[in-house]
């Protein structure tokens, strides 16, 4: 028998009711209903209108509505603030992962179910009960395992069809971040058998939706159609990367992707980048390490060029990688990676080095 047998293992697989289809987010008022007669809606900039129309729908039902605008990083002081208006409200949470992660983190601060409604399919935030902590510049503090999960996830295929694609393509590259570190983490091995179904679930979404149909989801979302291949990129952003983490996240540690990302965290803008562009280039930087990547360094590249992500570190604001700059975010890389159970092979901070400036360069390590 496995040597953890005979532990104890808790698991908040998913939100406690998943809606998706199109115009879902009109049955809010019907969801809130059953959660309390006060509601404390958090948006951020890009969902005011989305926040705005439920407001009027809830409080035409004679329920009491407050709306709190939500800016910046989701950090341990804007927790604190929004705790002193979330006590005894039921939390909605509009927009994108920043607001939602500090919507959750509020409400399982203070005890207060929260219902999430994404515009932005860029994370699987609305989805886990897991809040990525930042400080004020955008650096990364921790992520943070919360003890409840999401009461309620209404995925509305209509407002995410009329968000950027820019916001899709980065959750399919955040998702795709998911598949690739689980994908490596398993050839240490596979500890359970919900680890092997969180492998599964990667496999599943990378191979059969996000590769074949990535693109025709991004064209479909510039036309603002809800097409099929529009809908299955969504889920497999939020529901399949996010159930995928669920259970596996607590097996296998973090690997290229998030390392990449939390490292660069310290060094770009974090208005300018998203969560999914920075790890999508360390996908690129684990397929110019791996001797097996799950997908090739050229053909991934031409996925993320194809999907309009960032494919070099000039993009995303930190030039001259070859020099001091690029030392420190492999030195930060490598800090950041779980070496025992996410990487299968040795790695050094210049090996991690000598990859990004084959990334910069666009060719793989040979």
């Amino acid at each position: 028998m496995p040597a953890n047998s005979t532990k104890e293992s808790r698991y908040r697989l998913a939100p406690r009711e998943i809606r998706v289809g199109r115009g879902i987010a009109a049955g809010l008022p019907a969801v809130v209903k059953r959660l309390g007669h006060r509601c404390l809606i958090v948006h951020d900039a890009g969902s005011r209108s989305a926040a705005l129309a439920a407001s009027d729908a809830i409080t035409a039902t004679g329920f009491d509505v407050r709306l709190h605008p939500f800016f910046g990083e989701c950090t341990e002081s804007a927790i604190d603030r929004l705790a002193d208006e979330a006590a005894g409200a039921t939390l909605l949470a509009f927009g994108g992962g920043k607001a939602l992660d500090t919507a959750k983190a509020t409400a399982a601060k203070v005890r207060a179910p929260c219902v999430t409604l994404p515009t932005s399919a860029a994370t699987c935030a609305a989805y886990t009960p897991l809040s990525i902590l930042h400080e004020d510049d955008g650096t990364y503090v921790e992520s943070r395992r919360l003890d409840q999960p999401v009461e309620a996830l209404l995925l509305d295929l209509d407002l995410l069809a009329a968000a950027p694609p820019r916001l899709l393509a980065a959750g399919m590259a955040d998702a795709a971040a998911r598949a690739f570190d689980t994908i490596l983490a398993a050839r240490i091995r596979i500890p359970s058998a919900t680890a092997a179904t969180s492998l599964a679930i990667c496999r599943e979404y990378l191979d059969n939706t996000l590769l074949p149909l990535g693109a025709q989801a991004l064209v479909d979302n510039e036309c603002r159609r809800a097409s099929d291949a529009f809908q299955r990129a969504v889920e497999a952003c939020i529901l399949g990367a996010g159930l995928a983490g669920e259970t596996g996240a607590r097996f296998f540690g973090r690997s290229f992707s998030h390392a990449v990302a939390y490292a660069l965290s310290h060094a770009i803008d974090p208005d300018a980048v998203l969560h999914g562009e920075a790890a999508g280039l360390g996908i690129l930087v684990h397929c110019a390490l791996d001797p097996e990547p799950p997908v090739p360094f050229q053909a991934m590249l031409k996925h993320f060029a194809d999907w309009g992500l960032p494919v070099t570190f000039t993009q995303v604001g930190t030039a001259h990688v070859a020099g001091e700059i690029g030392r420190s975010l492999a030195d930060r890389t490598l800090a950041y990676l779980d070496l025992e159970r996410a990487i299968p092979f040795s790695v050094s901070s210049d090996e991690i080095h000598e990859a990004m400036m084959h990334v910069e360069r666009g060719d793989p390590l040979s």
